[in-house]
């Protein structure tokens, strides 16, 4: 294949836009059959690409890079897409990854105002944190919730489905992953059925769920409006006592810099008025995610993004 021939380019770009990137398919398909957009050569056309779809040149050229390769005969190129993935193959960060781990942040960030503010603990923890990230979601980046809610609410289904159903825990502090999927789904149909009907969807919510969810849904926005009223800084000011940490050096970690999640949980951070310092970490390593009282921190580490990139590819397949 002529890679120089923007037309042959273009098929490789549209795989590592949807495939490799998680663009919306119906998106790049509008950009790249666009009559109105001619390209001189292939380089004019990676430009157009990343300046569209808000991804770094580099990003964006690494990714079309390993797409390249994804029909060759030769042995395979480190790096290049495959059903199975070796240690050896970088993963590339996706919407649907920084989206689930959005609403894993503003959970673990319910369990740390529960603890700085003492706030009353009334039922089991781990709902009333999914319940805040929800909540704060709905209420305050309506312009993200349905993504992110959508993506969580995927995510926790592809962890249940993980699992043959009869084996679906009722036991420990954590619901299992369905139910959490239910109860987020609950809260978003809550504030608007039709706005969430995809999230409903996506858990199952039969129009009787839906129904119910209206009612009980409303009780728990209202008790998180009036309880979260205290603990916001005035208007117009920010708290200096927040901070998001991300390892620059890992060559997944430091993919967020670029994706806008690190600055929109700043901004959740600093609406808060702490009383000491608290920070969100994303840290190389095994693990998930968690508040730590004694550190005042939320760490989320990199096995856990790993996973929401896998699943996020699984849900397209």
């Amino acid at each position: 294949m002529d890679f120089t021939l923007v037309g042959v380019m273009k098929d490789i770009v549209w795989n590592a836009l949807v495939l490799g990137l998680d663009q919306p398919e119906s998106q790049v398909r509008e950009f790249m059959e666009d009559p109105a957009r001619q390209y001189a050569s292939t380089d004019e056309l990676l430009k157009a690409s990343a300046l569209r779809f808000s991804i770094a040149d580099a990003t964006l050229a690494e990714v079309v890079e390993r797409y390249r390769h994804c029909n060759c005969a030769h042995a395979r190129v480190e790096g290049a897409p495959s059903e199975t993935r070796g240690p050896d193959v970088p993963f590339t960060l996706s919407k649907f990854a920084t989206d689930v781990t959005l609403h894993v942040v503003l959970h673990e960030l319910g369990h740390a105002l529960i603890r700085e503010f003492d706030l009353p603990v009334l039922a089991n923890e781990e709902a009333t944190a999914d319940a805040f990230a929800t909540h704060y979601l709905t209420t305050h980046l309506p312009e993200r919730a349905p993504d992110v809610l959508l993506a969580r609410v995927t995510s926790l289904m592809s962890e249940a489905n993980d699992v043959p159903r009869a084996k679906w825990s009722v036991r420990g502090e954590h619901d299992n992953d369905a139910r959490r999927a239910f109860q987020i789904a609950a809260l978003a149909v809550a504030v608007d059925s039709r706005a969430y009907a995809a999230v409903a969807q996506a858990a199952d919510l039969s129009e009787r769920d839906i129904d119910n969810a209206v009612d009980y849904g409303a009780e728990i926005h209202r008790s998180w409006r009036r309880l979260l009223g205290p603990l916001w800084m005035p208007s117009g000011a920010r708290s200096s006592e927040a901070a998001v940490e991300c390892d620059a050096k890992d060559s997944l970690l430091s993919q967020l810099h670029g994706s806008g999640l690190l600055a929109e949980i700043d901004a959740v951070l600093r609406r808060f008025d702490w009383h000491s310092r608290v920070r969100v970490k994303f840290a190389p390593g095994d693990g998930t995610a968690g508040w730590n009282r004694s550190a005042r921190a939320v760490t989320v580490r990199r096995q856990y993004l790993e996973r929401f990139i896998e699943q996020g590819q699984r849900a397209k397949r």
